[in-house]
């Protein structure tokens, strides 16, 4: 997408002068592995493996559950043990995996369900729960290509509470900003990601970013700042309602606990994704930790925090 945006300028003056239809074509680049993978403290590993599409690809039915990859071989190991990761479609998801799943990838657990006709697969095992603390390596056979990751669940960094702000808009008394107080802990490199949920959505990550590291604000004790509301990704933003819950919201924050690699894949996913398109972004390259291939595979150490905007 740089590529074209740098292409575009520079024959804009020729373009100004010229009416010949004029044709490009862009190679498709190699096909890659694709990995969306997580583990969270007492709850099954899950692993999204797709192949690489390209940008201009149809997005139809059929071109999704064309980019499942089946039939991997896929194992998760700690501590010593091995663990054989089976694939498993949404209509034979079983309570908890879906749960999971639904929280992990902002998609309502009703469509998740055997009688949904929703496409998705996930590699998982109802033997392994995750533990704070505890490193996870992810090893993936498909074809001759291997790939391989490793990730850790961090200890719990809970909040220590939510609260509440009205508009600065008096008119606008219907709408309120939500924030965190939180105790930062006096060891470098905590990284969080935080969802929201509200009411009977499904949780959500921040639109424009859901990470937050304390390289600027290691050890300090008394935290407060805004936290955006969640949105799903791909709807129209609202300016000017974006970020507020309304009054008779029953608000839900998914706290999250992650190691630098995870939190290092979501900021540079994040901000080129904000970048996208724009001529005065910087360069960016969204830094996967799968060795092998693309993606992510990144543990969670979760805590759920309520508040009701009465």
């Amino acid at each position: 997408m740089r590529f074209r945006n740098i292409l575009l300028l520079v024959l804009f003056p020729f373009l100004l002068s010229c009416e010949e239809s004029l044709t490009i074509d862009i190679p498709a680049g190699q096909e890659q592995l694709v990995v969306e993978g997580h583990i969270e403290q007492d709850a099954p590993p899950v692993v999204v493996l797709t192949r690489s599409m390209p940008v201009f690809a149809g997005s139809s039915p059929a071109d999704i559950e064309a980019s499942f990859v089946h039939g991997a071989q896929v194992e998760v190991s700690s501590g010593g043990r091995s663990y054989t990761l089976k694939e498993v479609p949404a209509a034979a998801f079983w309570p908890e995996l879906r749960r999971v799943v639904s929280e992990q990838y902002a998609i309502p657990e009703n469509q998740l369900t055997s009688g949904s006709s929703f496409i998705f697969y996930v590699y998982t095992s109802d033997e392994l729960r995750g533990e704070t603390g505890k490193s996870y390596q992810l090893r993936i056979s498909h074809e001759g290509r291997v790939l391989t990751s490793t990730t850790t669940i961090p200890h719990l960094n809970p909040l220590q509470e939510l609260f509440l702000q009205p508009h600065p808009d008096p008119s606008q008394d219907s709408l309120f900003t939500l924030f965190y107080r939180y105790r930062d802990p006096d060891t470098l490199g905590n990284s969080v990601r935080y969802f929201t949920k509200r009411n009977s959505e499904p949780f959500y990550p921040g639109y424009f970013t859901s990470v937050f590291n304390d390289e600027l604000i290691n050890g300090v004790q008394n935290l407060s700042f805004p936290l955006d509301r969640g949105e799903p990704r791909g709807r129209e933003v609202d300016l000017d309602t974006y970020s507020y819950f309304g009054k008779g919201d029953t608000i839900l924050v998914r706290w999250a606990a992650i190691d630098l690699a995870h939190y290092r894949f979501w900021y540079t996913l994040e901000n080129e994704r904000n970048n996208n398109g724009s001529p005065i972004g910087s360069p960016n390259t969204t830094r996967s930790n799968i060795n092998g291939g693309l993606g992510v595979w990144g543990g969670y150490g979760v805590t759920y925090h309520q508040i009701v905007v009465k």
